[in-house]
């Protein structure tokens, strides 16, 4: 049983470092730069996004992120750039990835299409002494020295979007770069590749009350050679301020959202991920907070929180 209990926790794992090749996050919808270059540029005259993720509370070597982006609208709205840079630590492995965005938007009286490309630096460090080894004389894993390597990748997308609804389609790692360890040894040397992975999100806006705003989301990712991924948020925005959420993520978990947006150009959020997978028995829940700074500089505003950008404008305090 013993012996069962460790193939099953190994497989596991092997799928679950897969599937976390690039960064996942419950509150999607606070920072979709790191999915999709097109948003780059579809929110105000500057924007700031810091997002942290604990992963899997207890469990030994589970995943933690941090995420800083930043992003701007230049030449009237018609350009977006910006960048981001996040560190993900995952078991024996750091991962930093800094990246530079570009995007240009073609405008139409109430909608935009956005196509956007991005650049990625990566640089990726193996900590041996994170590894346990049944035989501590083996070959493979040198457990007295850290070693590192870097590349460059790349991302791009494309996105439909106004106030109300936005359609959009991603790929990142589309150069799938290769990380090698130890290239001096050959007995230890290794060779770790990054796979593409393309995302689909789609989302609908609707208020009867404009006191009571209703955001749904969805976000469905494939990754070559894991399970598909698919995860629907549904978030409440009350009075322009107090924010609700619940998001379900097929065979994977349940994340409650809190937020609250300050003179609309500030919101914090928080959320927390009750696990359903056969994982839930060995960690205790997922822990994220988001911090956002959105602001027009100064814009003149004819009405609270609208900046005229689609003839059909409803919404804007949706950061």
């Amino acid at each position: 049983m013993i012996r069962k209990f460790l193939i099953f926790i190994f497989i596991y794992l092997t799928y679950l470092g897969n599937a976390q090749q690039y960064p996942w996050w419950s509150q999607y919808r606070n920072n979709q730069t790191l999915y999709n270059p097109a948003f780059c540029g579809t929110k105000r005259v500057v924007d700031i996004r810091i997002n942290y993720r604990n992963q899997w509370t207890g469990f030994d070597g589970s995943p933690k992120t941090y995420a800083l982006a930043l992003n701007s609208r230049l030449w009237k709205g018609r350009i977006g750039v910006g960048g981001f840079i996040f560190k993900d630590d995952i078991g024996p492995f750091r991962n930093l990835s800094t990246s530079l965005t570009a995007a240009y938007h073609l405008k139409f009286a109430d909608s935009e299409i956005s196509f956007g490309v991005q650049g990625n630096y990566l640089r990726q460090t193996f900590n041996g002494t994170d590894v346990t080894l049944r035989n501590q004389q083996d070959k493979a894993v040198n457990q007295y020295v850290e070693d590192k390597d870097s590349n460059f990748d790349g991302s791009f997308g494309l996105l439909y979007y106004n106030d109300r609804f936005h359609l959009g389609v991603g790929a990142n790692n589309i150069a799938s770069s290769k990380f090698e360890f130890y290239k001096n040894d050959s007995l230890k040397k290794g060779r770790f590749t990054n796979v593409p992975h393309y995302n689909l999100s789609a989302g609908f806006n609707w208020a009867d009350d404009p006191n009571f705003t209703f955001e749904n989301s969805v976000l469905a990712v494939y990754v070559p050679g894991v399970p598909f991924s698919f995860d629907y948020t549904l978030r409440l925005h009350m009075r322009q301020q107090l924010i609700a959420g619940l998001s379900f993520r097929l065979n994977d978990a349940i994340a409650l959202q809190l937020g609250y947006t300050i003179k609309e150009n500030f919101q914090i959020s928080y959320s927390y991920d009750i696990v359903t997978s056969p994982l839930r028995k060995y960690q205790s829940g997922s822990h994220e907070l988001s911090l956002v700074f959105s602001s027009n500089m100064g814009t003149d505003k004819k009405r609270r929180g609208l900046d005229k950008r689609f003839i059909r404008q409803r919404y804007q305090y949706l950061l």
